[in-house]
């Protein structure tokens, strides 16, 4: 027994150090398997096929690409069980406390149906999402959780990415486009969970990616502590605030852009932007019969709607039929719910 308790100790001071270090070890790929029970939504098809025409004619460099990362970039759910996403992968009794877990729950059972009520007015939504980001930040500011112990909450969580978006990333990559990161979540927690995925992967995405989030100050003198957030706070009914054609000049007035959010209101991401044609991805992350007055708003506003916590992999072929290149071979194959929208994105 003393010798068990003697390798326990030892792996468990190795892991200490790799922790102080900066590194980690994670067994679970990042990357969520494919979800072959996913459901594809298309409001007008003809209408998509003509975006899809003029994009195309327009040509790639006219093309961006704008996300939100929580429930869209990532899973809301993963093998039955509920998945992180970026604020509650930091609820870690072990690194955080037992106080700011229970407060973050607390708010979260509080504040989470206000966020996703389709019915909620803007100004009214705005008002407790703006709360509710205050009283986080607080907490956060409060613990002043380090840069290591955030790469450690991520390496130990149930944070997954959809199943497509390595490719997604690697194709934009390679096409020398951006993807516009525009999200309410953590910036570091959103940074670390790519950084694992080009460990993973062995992909490069210097340039790729674009955070267009709240600030946060992290004070070396401290241990590179998180002691404080700058301004804008990105809210998830606000996040138009932080993109313009002036903060970003890469995104050219008179372009095009493929977006993707969970919610109605990432929609309004690209209301300060005079963009020519936009095609929206939208994620109902839960089956359609359980939501169907959640569904019809969704296919009101979206032009492409995925239920039942789906893949990435439509958006990579979107792209791909945007720029003139060939559709993967498997996704033909794999897809057999998407004919509709297969049909509007052949050559």
């Amino acid at each position: 027994q003393r010798r068990v308790h003697g390798i326990m100790e030892r792996t468990k001071q190795k892991y200490m150090m790799k922790t102080l270090s900066g590194h980690f070890d994670m067994e679970r790929d990042i990357i969520a398997d494919f979800n072959p029970n996913e459901e594809i939504f298309i409001r007008d098809l003809k209408g998509l096929r003509r975006k899809i025409l003029a994009m195309r004619a327009d040509g790639k460099e006219m093309l961006n690409v704008l996300t939100d990362f929580d429930c869209t970039l990532t899973k809301k759910t993963h093998n039955n069980e509920k998945a992180d996403h970026s604020f509650n992968a930091m609820e870690k009794e072990e690194i955080m406390g037992k106080e700011f877990v229970d407060a973050c729950v607390e708010a979260r059972a509080k504040y989470l149906p206000i966020e996703i009520d389709v019915n909620i007015t803007k100004e009214e939504k705005d008002k407790h999402m703006a709360d509710w980001c205050g009283n986080t930040q607080n907490l956060l500011k409060e613990l002043k959780p380090t840069k290591n112990e955030i790469r450690r909450a991520v390496s130990i969580s149930r944070l997954y990415l959809r199943n497509g978006c390595f490719e997604l990333l690697k194709l934009l990559s390679a096409c020398d486009l951006k993807l516009h990161v525009v999200s309410a979540g953590i910036k570091a927690v959103v940074a670390e969970t790519f950084h694992i995925l080009q460990m993973q992967r062995g992909l490069q995405l210097d340039g790729t990616l674009v955070y267009c989030m709240t600030p946060e100050v992290f004070d070396p003198e401290q241990g590179n502590a998180l002691v404080d957030f700058g301004e804008p706070t990105v809210l998830s009914t606000n996040k138009h605030l932080c993109i313009d054609h002036e903060k970003f000049p890469d995104i050219r007035e008179g372009s095009n852009a493929v977006l993707m959010g969970d919610l109605i209101e990432d929609l309004l991401i690209v209301k300060n932007l005079k963009l020519k044609q936009v095609i929206g991805i939208g994620f109902l992350n839960a089956p359609a019969e359980h939501d169907s007055e959640v569904l019809q708003r969704f296919m009101e506003n979206y032009d492409i709607v995925i239920v039942h916590d789906g893949n990435l992999t439509h958006a990579v072929q979107l792209v791909k039929s945007i720029i003139g290149a060939e559709l993967d071979a498997d996704y033909v194959e794999r897809n057999r719910t998407a004919q509709k929208l297969i049909e509007a994105l052949e050559p």
